[in-house]
């Protein structure tokens, strides 16, 4: 009879003490645990860090494309000012064969001062009408490259204090893990110890 009880002792022990190989798969199922949080931490600061570089290059694409816009709004504007100079040019020529079959009394040096009048009116009404134009584009320029600067400079600044906070997250994950692998072998401790006493 004493021989059984011992027995029974002895497997009580062996069965309620925790195994190297348990403590190891605890552990490693709470470094499992915060390596995936620091894993999915590090996937979001990606995911995020793409789509910033994502939104700055599709502002570029769309800057770009506005001063292309722009640029081809001018060269049209001075195609068609090079076709009306010269259609006025040709109406200028056939208003001064048109003058000489009738003869009138203004001479041939006058006729010339005016025709240079009229040209010269002429450009100084379109540069008059081109100036709210060439303005509102410089304008529009300016907008555009400061707001680009400024999207630049917010992921920037976004980026910087992303970081310095994840540093700080980084410290305490460590220290979750720690405390979380000190409670894990406290409770085991105590396990053992509750185990001892009965």
């Amino acid at each position: 009879m004493a021989q059984k009880k011992s027995e029974t002792v002895q497997a009580t022990k062996e069965t309620n003490v925790p195994t190297v190989e348990e403590s190891m798969a605890v552990g490693s199922f709470v470094n499992t645990f915060w390596d995936q949080f620091e894993l999915s931490s590090e996937r979001a600061k990606q995911f995020r860090e793409n789509r910033e570089d994502a939104y700055i290059s599709a502002l570029k694409e769309v800057i770009n494309f506005n001063k292309q816009f722009r640029k081809s709004v001018a060269s049209l504007y001075q195609q068609s000012k090079k076709t009306n100079k010269e259609m006025v040019s040709e109406l200028m020529q056939q208003f001064s064969f048109g003058k000489e079959e009738i003869k009138d009394d203004l001479p041939m040096n006058e006729r010339e001062e005016l025709k240079k009048q009229i040209l010269d009116v002429s450009g100084q009404i379109e540069k008059l009408a081109l100036t709210p134009i060439k303005s509102v584009f410089h304008i529009v320029d300016q907008l555009e490259d400061n707001f680009e600067k400024n999207a630049e400079s917010s992921v920037a600044i976004g980026r910087d204090q992303s970081n310095a906070w994840q540093k700080v997250g980084k410290e305490y994950i460590k220290l979750a893990r720690d405390t979380h692998l000190n409670i894990i072998d406290r409770s085991k401790d105590s396990l053992k110890e509750f185990v001892k006493m009965q």
